[in-house]
């Protein structure tokens, strides 16, 4: 069956090869449609109940993408005309921006930011700064109001008074990209000698991504560059050199090409694909050629001999390697995130391709192009130094003490890998963003901001009143504040929460001349209807809205945080849902968990728990079922599994050694790196058995060591050429590449050493049927 299939690719190479021309040519064209995109929304798993709550708020109470503005001053406060002129200039830029939430919009200048003071018939509602004073006088009696307000002494003017704070939230709908340029174009004239101006919030990350992926190009030309140095270094000659790279630009243009015709663009993850496409389609070719230049050294005659002996023999280890690669992507595409989900299936559809570049391209082309010259022969096939290691491994595979000396060493890094990875911590143990380097300029503006201020990860807790004006209720209304003031007192992350009860605490203190003793929600539900009622008399329409609905049905509390942590986002979600099972007795509403940046990040961590082991059981019960269909054996399944197994232990192992934390970027090394690994193993196998099948006596020995001088040569080469392809990632600037390329590349190392080493000493010792079971059967 195999022959046949091989004949056919020969005896039609001509059309084929045109085929793939055109189909290239084609798809090539359509690489016009190509877009970059970064949204945020894809990092969540939108169907988890706590992104449902946070679409429920989105609905409510409009855009929650946060953008926080900090003006900071070098020497002496904030309090002098130059400095609040800016914050009244950025403030009126900020109302005029396409998508803004103007009810959301808190500064200084701001005209929700209001100075309530109280006289016998109600309250007097005053702006609080319209325009920038100038007068000393104006600027005391201002610092006096802000000092004398709980809610933005220390929330929106620093402690210290040398910033002040201005956020604004935008519709979700608005691109990132044109927030971050707006703003920064904004900003950008207003800072001078003494004057830092640093912004963060969602938008924000965003806009630095979409900076940061073109420049992926660069990188990826480098990767290129990398790759065609080392096949060099492999084959010594031009046809070496050229055919993979071809074969590889080919699979790359066809994977990318297919991600556009499903409707996807280019994000942080699906990026990464047209590196592991061309990586794994020149492993492929390296087989290859490494098979097709062995052949013409040995019996074949002719070019076309050699091509059609080559793809019958390495056939069935490319088919099942390439479906492996894919499966590896495919599993992923059960982790209910967006941004995972189209990295795998952008993946899996585009390593297929590579069944057919590898399959049909390389051969085929091989068997048009002349024999190659014999010196050109020998050079690729003399003695390397690959070649005395290779040979110093197989030496001690043969030799009993040194096997259990191997085995004992891979056992105890099996164990040191499985004493880290209890370790393991799911979700982000660093503060600012993990999707960017740590001193990354976002990273760094945010931290500013969380050092002068409350924080800028915010937390939201959805209120559900039981129907219309359901929370002007005392007894809603302290169930509220009990539960804020028990996340801020519990906390000490928490640093200021913000909901309807302070406005009303707020609005009974003043109606008290200011008595700080009646900052508290008063008694009769009756008087917090009077006092809403008396306050929309004079105040502007829309003042409450960033904190309950018209018909004061629903509501919510937002805490800020100053870091959004594994341990932290564990102790809010705990403490909320502890308060509400010991406290919570009023009827008339409800708490629902959890918005907000922290809310986001506590559902992705909750997915992460569960898909991890999923996606590993996964895509190890693939690649099991995979060599099962190619041996026809059981064992064999296992055997190549173990090595695998070990590599990712190992990787966890040092993951939990080193404090790198399970999150969405390390989410699918495990997956890709079995997937991807198990190719080296099936090479090494198929080669074992093809050697032990045609010896004369030798045993298994004789055929460990041709298989890993021969197919164990290009397993060192096509595995390096992986990891220089996942590698060049740990230059991006987008970390969620740089630590994937790092880990996956640790792990592809580790499957490197498991193939070459500890898979030869297992087949060594069980000397298992599939592999001598039909030469033994003839010899019986």
């Amino acid at each position: 069956m195999i022959a046949r299939i091989a004949d056919i690719i020969i005896s039609y190479r001509a059309p084929l090869l045109t085929f793939c021309v055109v189909l290239t040519l084609y798809f090539i064209y359509t690489l016009k449609d190509l877009r970059l995109r970064a949204n945020l929304s894809d990092f969540a798993p939108l169907n988890h109940p706590f992104m449902k709550v946070q679409q429920k708020l989105m609905d409510i109470f409009g855009g929650l993408h946060q953008v926080s503005i900090a003006v900071v001053v070098r020497q002496g406060d904030i309090f002098n005309y130059e400095t609040l002129n800016k914050v009244v200039h950025i403030t009126r830029q900020l109302y005029l921006l396409p998508g803004v939430n103007p009810g959301r919009i808190v500064s200084l200048s701001a005209r929700k930011i209001k100075h309530v003071t109280a006289y016998n018939e109600g309250f007097t509602v005053q702006r609080l700064m319209r325009e920038a004073p100038a007068d000393p006088e104006s600027l005391q009696a201002l610092k006096n109001a802000i000092v004398n307000n709980p809610m933005l002494y220390g929330p929106v003017v620093a402690k210290d008074f040398t910033a002040t704070l201005i956020t604004a939230d935008f519709q979700p709908e608005v691109e990132a990209q044109n927030i971050f340029q707006e703003l920064f174009q904004i900003i950008e004239p207003l800072q001078d000698a003494n004057t830092d101006i640093f912004i963060a919030g969602r938008p924000i990350l965003e806009g630095w991504m979409y900076r940061y992926l073109p420049r992926m190009g660069k990188i990826f030309l480098v990767t290129i560059a990398a790759m065609v140095l080392l096949l060099a270094a492999a084959f010594r000659s031009k046809r070496g050199v050229i055919l993979p790279v071809c074969s590889a630009c080919m699979a790359t243009v066809w994977g990318v090409a297919t991600l556009i015709l499903f409707g996807y663009s280019l994000s942080p993850t699906t990026i990464l694909i047209p590196f592991l496409i061309a990586a794994l389609e020149v492993c492929h070719s390296i087989q290859f050629l490494k098979r097709y230049y062995e052949e013409v050294q040995t019996s074949s005659p002719t070019t076309l001999t050699a091509a059609q002996r080559t793809l019958q023999a390495l056939f069935v280890p490319a088919v099942i390697s390439v479906c492996t690669d894919g499966a590896g992507f495919l599993s992923l595409y059960a982790v209910p995130i967006p941004i995972i989900k189209s990295m795998a299936l952008a993946g899996g559809v585009g390593v297929f391709s590579i069944l057919f570049t590898t399959i049909v391209f390389i051969p085929a082309t091989l068997s048009l192009l002349p024999l190659p010259k014999r010196r050109e022969v020998e050079r690729e096939e003399a003695p390397t130094a690959v070649n005395r290691l290779l040979v110093r491994i197989a030496t001690a595979v043969q030799r009993a003490p040194q096997r259990a000396i191997i085995v004992l060493f891979f056992l105890a890094a099996g164990c040191c890998g499985l004493l880290g990875a209890s370790q393991l911590v799911v979700g982000d143990n660093e503060e600012g963003s993990a999707i960017l380097a740590a001193d990354a300029p976002y990273n760094m503006a945010e931290r500013h901001i969380n050092r002068l201020f409350s924080g800028a990860s915010s937390y939201y807790v959805f209120v559900e009143g039981s129907g219309e004006e359901a929370l002007i209720n005392t007894d809603a209304l302290k169930e509220m504040d009990a539960l804020q003031r028990h996340l801020i007192t519990s906390l000490p992350q928490a640093e200021y929460g913000i909901s309807l009860a302070d406005y009303i605490k707020v609005l009974n203190m003043v109606m008290f001349g200011g008595d700080v003793a009646q900052l508290k929600i008063p008694e009769n539900s009756g008087t917090i209807a009077e006092y809403l009622f008396l306050y929309a008399i004079s105040g502007f329409p829309g003042d409450f809205d960033p904190v309950v609905n018209q018909n004061y049905q629903y509501a919510n509390i937002k805490i800020d945080f100053k870091d959004h942590k594994a341990e932290t986002i564990n102790k809010v979600i705990a403490a909320t849902r502890d308060w509400i099972a010991r406290e919570h007795r009023c009827e008339n509403v409800s708490f629902r968990l959890a918005g907000g940046e922290l809310g986001t990040l506590a559902a992705v961590n909750d997915v992460i728990h569960g898909a991890l082991v999923e996606s590993i059981i996964v895509v190890v019960l693939i690649t099991f079922s995979c060599v099962l269909c190619a041996y026809r054996s059981f064992f064999a399944g296992i055997m190549l599994c173990v090595p695998l197994l070990f590599g990712v232990l190992v990787t966890f192992g040092i993951m939990g050694f080193t404090g790198i934390t399970l999150t969405i970027e390390t989410l699918p090394v495990a997956a890709l790196g079995i997937g991807i690994g198990v190719d080296y193993g099936l090479y090494v196998t198929s080669r074992i058995r093809e050697e032990y099948a045609r010896a004369t006596g030798a045993g298994m020995e004789q055929a460990i060591r041709q298989a890993l001088i021969t197919s164990g040569k290009a397993v060192f080469f096509t595995g390096s050429t992986v990891v220089i392809g996942v590698c060049a990632w740990i230059f991006s600037d987008i970390r969620l590449q740089s630590r994937l390329g790092l880990l996956l590349g640790v792990l592809i190392v580790l499957n490197i050493l498991g193939a070459l080493v500890l898979l030869p000493v297992l087949l060594r010792m069980s000397k298992p049927f599939f592999i001598t079971g039909r030469l033994d059967s003839k010899k019986t």
